[in-house]
């Protein structure tokens, strides 16, 4: 007798040539600016506009013709910041016997899949491996069958299973997914949730749009070095995907910290501020997207915690 596994998603049971199944949710916009429970509609329409396209545009990558859905809005308004709640339907358009003997067998199969690898409910799926990704460009791709193998770094890797990388290269859904979150870009708008009943399935802080952000333009690398350097701190924001002001003796500059260690030193309390000295493996990276030079700075590793250089006593 076959056993399931606990990870995998139950698909749904067909009957005929066709059946539908359904997921609901409430999305919820938070911030000052939403105290008395009221949103603008020309913000809020292209943002719900956005996430139906975004389950179209996932399911059809992963599931070609042969599902369809659509998302509904339910008339249920909740107090408490603004929610709205949303009924997502995927009609499964083919025999379950079709399915199993084609490319679609290992399609996602249902409603609550599809959210799934999209990552509003789960923690994990595609937003939660642009969380991981923090913004920064993979190094090296493995295709393992099953999952892929995104390295980072040359000791950082992020396995992921294939319908979420596939989602991840997908133009269409990351656009969408942007969209979805356009109203973070708001003053007075902090964050973006999912809920189900009682239960929170998503939180996104507005801090955290960088890591979402998808450049519709093909980017060439026309330098990629590492070095090792004294940088002056300038100044620190300690949230994440923030960037650190640094000086290195010519010209300052925003560096994003990829050292987790440090980060970690800095947030068990390690004391430092402005004026501090770090000395670090700083990654210079160059690029040319539609004649125009970009360069993008990088903390890999922090060496050295020194106080503030002084001035030589006569």
């Amino acid at each position: 007798m076959a056993t399931k596994s606990p990870d995998a998603p139950v698909p749904p049971v067909i009957n005929s040539g066709s059946m539908s199944n359904h997921e609901q949710f409430h999305v919820v916009y938070d911030g000052p600016a939403l105290d008395e429970h009221r949103m603008n509609i020309r913000d809020l329409a292209p943002a719900l506009v956005a996430i139906a396209d975004l389950f179209s545009a996932a399911n059809t990558e992963l599931n070609g013709n042969s599902a369809d859905v659509r998302v509904e809005v339910k008339g249920n308004f909740k107090s408490g910041s603004f929610q709205i709640e949303l009924i997502f339907t995927q009609a499964l358009l083919v025999q379950l016997r079709d399915m199993f003997a084609s490319s679609t067998a290992t399609a996602v199969s249902n409603a609550s899949a599809i959210l799934a690898v999209v990552g509003l409910v789960g923690g994990g799926g595609l937003i939660g491996f642009l969380r991981q990704l923090r913004g920064r460009r993979p190094e090296h791709i493995e295709d393992n069958g099953e999952s892929v193998s995104v390295w980072m770094a040359e000791t950082e890797v992020v396995e992921v299973s294939r319908p979420v990388f596939r989602l991840y290269k997908t133009r269409a859904v990351r656009v969408f997914l942007q969209k979805a979150l356009s109203p973070l870009e708001l003053d007075g708008v902090t964050s973006f949730g999912v809920v189900r009943g009682n239960d929170i399935d998503l939180d996104i802080d507005s801090v955290e749009l960088a890591a979402f952000a998808f450049a519709d333009e093909q980017e060439d690398v026309v330098s990629d070095s590492t070095s090792r350097k004294m940088l002056l701190i300038e100044s620190v924001t300690f949230k994440d995907q923030n960037k650190w002001r640094v000086h290195d003796g010519q010209s300052a500059f925003f560096t994003a910290m990829d050292d987790g260690e440090f980060l970690n030193k800095v947030n068990a309390g390690e004391r430092f501020g402005k004026g501090d000295v770090l000395v670090v493996d700083l990654q210079q990276i160059q690029t040319v997207a539609n004649g125009t030079l970009r360069t993008e700075f990088r903390i890999l590793k922090v060496h050295e915690h020194r106080a503030p250089l002084q001035a030589a006593l006569i």
